[in-house]
């Protein structure tokens, strides 16, 4: 559920900020999972309140965690609203392989077998998602477009960091409500300034239509706040190698919900074969990983 959820991410954050702008959404999106993680900290721990907020605001690993949180919040809003939802999750679809060559270079980690070699079929495949004319390659792809992927990929990188980070977090007792009420309350003093600096028009979420005000509802509290309350019930609940092996239904979500609502179609049958070929790539990678315990999946 967590990952249908996710999935409906871009969807629903392009069509919102169609509609109202980007950083208040996120700025609400943000205070409102801010709430729900004191929820979820009241509710799943039992340590005293000031060993908690003392663990939140001293501790430098879930300090610099922030810092790749925010770098990765802000370049995903960004590239969503620069290029199709569906590209930007193909892209995001990429990260156990950032994952793994992230552990290798900075951590030590040994690489899992066939990191490399499903990368390149999966990036193969993304490349006969992205590329709609061969006889021009560049056809399909704006200026816009291309600034939209870099920023697509920059974000990859820093959520593979982010999830790099963060296990080491764990390990020094830091739950995923702590965890998850830092970051919220990082993110809506940040999309606060970015939304007051930019100087936004709040008066847009009154002239919004009622679809719009639908999608930004939805992406606030449906998918903000119960897809990082799944994320979090899960983990909790399931192995983590098991919860990364179905991540590649994200993008499956992406594909449809992008189909009919913002008309962003697979229309050759090489398009639809490199999607194909990155959701097996990647789901095989991550079973395999699953399956031979390497705690980097």
């Amino acid at each position: 559920m967590g990952h249908l959820i996710f999935g409906a991410y871009p969807v629903f954050a392009k069509r919102a900020i169609a509609e109202v702008p980007k950083f208040s959404l996120l700025f609400l999106s943000t205070s409102a999972t801010l709430l729900a993680s004191l929820w979820v900290i009241r509710r799943k721990d039992s340590r005293p309140w000031t060993e908690i907020l003392s663990l939140i605001f001293h501790s430098k690993a879930l300090l610099v965690l922030v810092f790749f949180v925010i770098a990765r919040s802000i370049s995903n809003i960004l590239a969503i609203d620069m290029t199709r939802a569906t590209w930007v999750q193909l892209i995001y679809l990429l990260t156990p392989f950032m994952v793994a060559i992230l552990g290798a270079m900075f951590f030590g980690e040994p690489t899992p077998r066939y990191t490399y070699r499903a990368l390149m079929l999966s990036t193969f495949g993304a490349m006969l998602v992205l590329i709609v004319d061969w006889s021009d390659v560049f056809a399909g792809f704006s200026p816009k477009d291309v600034a939209g992927l870099a920023l697509a990929a920059f974000s990859m990188t820093m959520l593979a960091t982010y999830f790099q980070m963060i296990r080491r977090s764990r390990r020094r007792e830091a739950s995923s409500g702590m965890i998850l009420f830092q970051q919220s309350l990082a993110l809506a003093l940040t999309y606060l300034i970015l939304t007051v600096g930019a100087g936004e028009d709040w008066s847009r979420w009154g002239t919004a239509s009622p679809s719009g005000l639908f999608y930004a509802l939805g992406f606030i509290f449906g998918i903000q706040v119960l897809g990082n309350i799944m994320q979090i019930s899960a983990v909790g609940g399931a192995n983590p190698a098991l919860i990364t092996s179905v991540m590649p239904l994200r993008l499956l979500v992406t594909i449809t919900l992008g189909w009919f609502l913002l008309n962003e179609r697979l229309t050759t049958p090489w398009q639809w074969a490199g999607a194909i070929i990155v959701l097996m790539t990647v789901s095989g990678y991550l079973w395999l990983q699953s399956r031979d315990g390497f705690s980097t999946a």
